[in-house]
């Protein structure tokens, strides 16, 4: 599995990966550098890329657990009327030209049970975005690393999230009833990271959010979905629990209008003026969400080049050629509320 990256500059580690919003396991493709990964299925899966720009080769020895997400339902045509059920059927069809469209592929179907990570249906009552049942399936895949055994399981651990997965791993680190087991995490890696969803929203849907929201409200007030937008975790809530002196890093996009660069932003530096951990915020240019490495090249390689340079700096097992690329991006990147605070205030610093 390490075949590209040589272990002797760095710590091996394993990855606790956390997908996004409507994405299954697959999702971890998009940063595994063409590699194979054992699906939750028992499938092989792998991506060959999009766009002529190859999967970020930054994640390597991941872990996804036993199974996928509380809201995932990787068997949604486990009956003949099923195949009938908008609600099934809809979603599979999306998901299934998602993995498609980012190039992903799997061997090792299984026809007797027509269980595959290539096409995904949600369970509603499970949907909690970043929330109870997400928090929940990211102890889960801890626990399931703490028992790894013989040359699956590392010493350290990287913990990766992406959007809706930013919320899902910064509430389970910060959750007084886990914080204390997250033991041995060497590092924090969060794309497109959410503030709060209450935060998102408006920017996102402008005039019709509040339709958005008590919407939201009924579904969750009637045991429909999980998610509670009133009085449930997000990390701006659960900020001052989050567990100290692990480097956390954020990346964004100026072309992300699904997670705005500005709420990225806002919750990179409110964990900043802690003052408790290492925090870097890399900003793309030209990407959308969540295509960050296969809309454009120049963002691919600098986001590519800029977490080998980040592995190096924690002494993480890395590709010395890529981490010299972007050395400098660790001064440019990293918050230092000393230095910043009074020009954020002036709300000038992350416009330049």
């Amino acid at each position: 599995m390490l075949s590209n990256v040589d272990p002797s500059t760095g710590d091996v580690c394993n990855t606790l990966y956390f997908q996004g919003n409507g994405a299954s396991q697959t999702q971890l493709n998009k940063y595994t550098g063409g590699r194979k990964t054992k699906a939750t299925t028992g499938e092989l899966m792998w991506s060959t890329g999009r766009n002529n720009l190859p999967p970020l080769d930054v994640i390597y020895y991941p872990v996804i657990g036993e199974s996928d997400l509380a809201d995932v339902d990787l068997a949604p045509f486990n009956n003949l009327f099923s195949v009938l059920n908008p609600i099934k059927v809809v979603p599979a069809l999306i998901t299934a030209n998602q993995n498609q469209s980012d190039g992903v592929r799997v061997s090792g179907f299984d026809f007797v049970h027509g269980h595959t990570v290539m096409s995904h249906a949600i369970h509603l009552s499970e949907y909690s975005l970043g929330q109870s049942s997400d928090i929940e399936s990211h102890y889960k895949k801890y626990q399931y690393w703490l028992n790894l055994q013989g040359e699956d399981k590392k010493e350290g651990l990287i913990v990766w999230g992406v959007s809706r997965g930013t919320l899902a791993t910064f509430c389970a680190l910060s959750n007084p009833e886990y914080k204390n087991d997250y033991k041995n995490v060497r590092l924090v890696v969060l794309e497109g990271a959410v503030d709060s969803v209450a935060e998102v929203m408006p920017k996102r849907f402008g005039r019709v959010t509040p339709v958005i929201t008590h919407a939201v409200k009924f579904f969750h007030k009637h045991s429909m979905i999980k998610y509670d937008h009133e009085n449930g975790p997000s990390p701006l809530v659960t900020i001052q629990n989050f567990p100290e002196n692990i480097p956390v890093v954020f990346i964004t996009s100026k072309m992300d209008t699904v997670v705005p660069p500005e709420n990225t932003r806002h919750i990179a530096w409110e964990l900043a003026k802690q003052r408790k951990n290492d925090v870097f915020l890399l900003e793309l240019d030209h990407s959308s969400h969540p295509n960050y490495m296969f809309d454009n090249k120049e963002d691919h390689d600098r986001y590519e080049q800029f977490i080998h340079a980040v592995y190096e700096k924690y002494h993480l097992a890395h590709k010395p050629e890529l981490a010299s690329k972007r050395r400098e991006l660790l001064l440019t990147c990293k918050l230092d509320p000393d230095k910043h605070e009074q020009e954020y205030n002036k709300k000038s610093f992350f416009n330049k």
